[in-house]
C-alpha cells in the first residue's frame, strides 16, 4: 500500500469541499483506504488550527481529530530537515515523509512542488496524485 503524507492545503482543502480534486484524495484515505496516510502530530495540529481558523464547526474539527489519529500513522521524527529556507514549516511534511519512509508527498505548495522529490520521495500535484491512484 502507498505511504502518503499531505500537505495541509490539499487536506483542509479536501475536508471543506464536497466536491474538487482535494476531496477525492481524501476520500480516497478515509473511506475506501487506498493509501496510508502519515501524519506527525504537528502536521495533525496544524490542520485544526486551519480549520478552526476557517470557522469549521468545532464538532467537524473534533471529529477530524479522532479521524485523523485513528486512522492515519502517526510518526516522530528525528532529524530535523531545513531543506525549504523560503517557507521553514514546510519542512515538517518532508521530515515526516522521510521519517516514514513515504512514497509521496501530495501538495499545492510550490516550495515543495519545486523539489519534485527529495531522498527518493516523489512530491507531487494532487491530480498527478490521482492519475497514481488510478493504476
Amino acid at each position: 500500500m502507498l505511504k502518503v503524507v499531505i500537505d495541509t492545503n490539499v487536506f483542509v482543502s479536501g475536508v471543506l469541499t464536497e466536491r474538487g480534486n482535494p476531496s477525492i484524495v481524501v476520500k480516497a484515505w478515509k473511506r475506501i483506504q487506498k493509501y496510508q496516510l502519515l501524519v506527525t502530530e504537528e502536521i495533525i495540529q496544524e490542520v485544526l488550527r486551519v480549520l478552526k481558523r476557517l470557522n469549521v464547526n468545532l464538532d467537524i474539527v473534533t471529529d477530524w481529530d479522532k479521524s485523523i489519529r485513528k486512522n492515519a500513522i502517526t510518526v516522530v521524527p528525528h532529524r530535523k530537515i531545513e531543506a525549504i529556507k523560503e517557507d521553514p514549516a514546510d519542512n515538517k511534511f518532508l521530515e515526516c515523509a522521510v521519517e516514514s519512509h513515504a512514497d509521496y508527498i501530495v501538495t499545492g505548495d510550490r516550495h515543495l512542488k519545486m523539489l519534485n522529490q527529495f531522498e527518493g520521495i516523489k512530491i507531487v500535484s494532487v491530480n498527478d496524485f490521482l492519475d497514481i491512484l488510478k493504476t
